[in-house]
């Protein structure tokens, strides 16, 4: 894996503020006109939160749990952004599936009309779906209640004493892990097998144009 492309290849525009001297003499402001086109790689950006997210819960314990839940949210935000970049790029009319489509359906209508293999019983397709139900877990919360009766030899076991939802137990390191590393697997997958440019998908999270021209005073 590559750097963290918001350090190599991207840098967050810097403020920048001209001071003019004292003068007898007021002088009137140059104005300019600017044209600009910025292309922003939601996915790219997706990755980073969730890489950067599970890099935090690997290296301290304080807070861990909620970093594991960013992690395993954004890696499945990472996979969708991606299908719906592909869409763009290679199927006609993209926005009216992209709106009637979930994540799991857009993947295998993307592997049927541009003939890619995808194996959704083997890693790294199969992760989707545990990315999936957590990423609509956490989407569409909801207060609720878990009632457990059960025997147990340590009556202070955690475990026992305070019954948790599926969705928090889908946020151990391990399956944080699995989800972060699988996102980044399928979308280099389908970005090579689709062919396209540039050949690292998570090389830079877009990119900008712009033209300056000086005004002239009326």
């Amino acid at each position: 894996m590559g750097g963290n492309p918001l350090r190599q290849a991207w840098r967050p525009p810097q403020l920048t503020r001209s001071v003019c001297g004292s003068s007898s003499v007021m002088q009137r402001k140059k104005r300019y006109r600017v044209q600009a086109s910025a292309t922003t790689k939601a996915y790219v950006y997706c990755w980073i939160a969730a890489r950067e997210a599970l890099g935090i819960a690997q290296r301290q314990r304080r807070a861990s749990f909620y970093f594991r839940m960013m992690a395993g949210a954004f890696s499945a935000f990472t996979v969708e952004a991606y299908l719906n970049h592909l869409g763009q790029k290679r199927v006609r009319d993209w926005p009216a599936f992209e709106r009637r489509l979930g994540p799991r359906e857009k993947l295998l209508f993307l592997g049927s009309a541009l003939g890619l293999s995808i194996d959704t019983t083997k890693r790294p397709f199969h992760t989707l779906d545990a990315m999936l139900k957590l990423r609509n877990a956490l989407a569409h919360g909801a207060t609720g209640t878990l009632r457990s009766d059960r025997e147990v030899t340590d009556p202070d076991d955690p475990s026992a004493n305070w019954p948790e939802p599926r969705w928090k137990k889908m946020c151990e390191l391990t399956s944080v892990t699995k989800m972060v590393g699988d996102a980044e697997a399928i979308l280099r997958d389908l970005h090579q097998q689709a062919g396209l440019e540039p050949r690292d998908p998570l090389a830079s999270p877009g990119f900008a144009f712009s033209r300056v021209s000086e005004l002239n005073d009326d």
